[in-house]
């Protein structure tokens, strides 16, 4: 794991998704944590939670759609690692308990006034 964090973004990105079950959130993930950052990873209640604030677009395909966000958040985030971390995080949480899939908690929410969504 040493020499892959060594290695230059993409290429240790590459190399994590070689293993079982990694694949792109998953290897962008463990280069946050670890200190190494080029972006923000995000899971599928961060990625519901920005397409519905106007980043990136619905897609019935999550890597698409996956990609759509990343595309709308570049040159918009923070650079260090912790920023990110903490952003990941509070997306993931956000996107499990107020922004859920089903019944979501709009009228909880303190950001719904920034949300398309919530204004429908």
């Amino acid at each position: 794991m040493d020499r892959i964090l060594q290695e230059p973004y993409a290429k240790a990105k590459k190399a994590l998704k070689q293993f079982p079950n990694i694949g792109e959130p998953g290897a962008e993930k463990i280069l946050l944590f670890c200190g190494v950052q080029a972006g923000l990873p995000l899971e599928w209640g961060g990625v519901r939670v920005l397409t519905r604030v106007g980043y990136g677009r619905a897609q019935k395909n999550y890597g698409v759609q996956y990609r759509s966000v990343q595309e709308a958040l570049a040159g918009e985030l923070p650079r260090d690692a912790e920023s990110l971390a903490r952003a990941h995080l509070l997306l993931r949480e956000h996107g499990k308990t107020l922004c859920r899939n089903n019944g979501p908690l709009c009228h909880e929410c303190p950001a719904a006034d920034l949300c398309a969504y919530a204004n429908k």
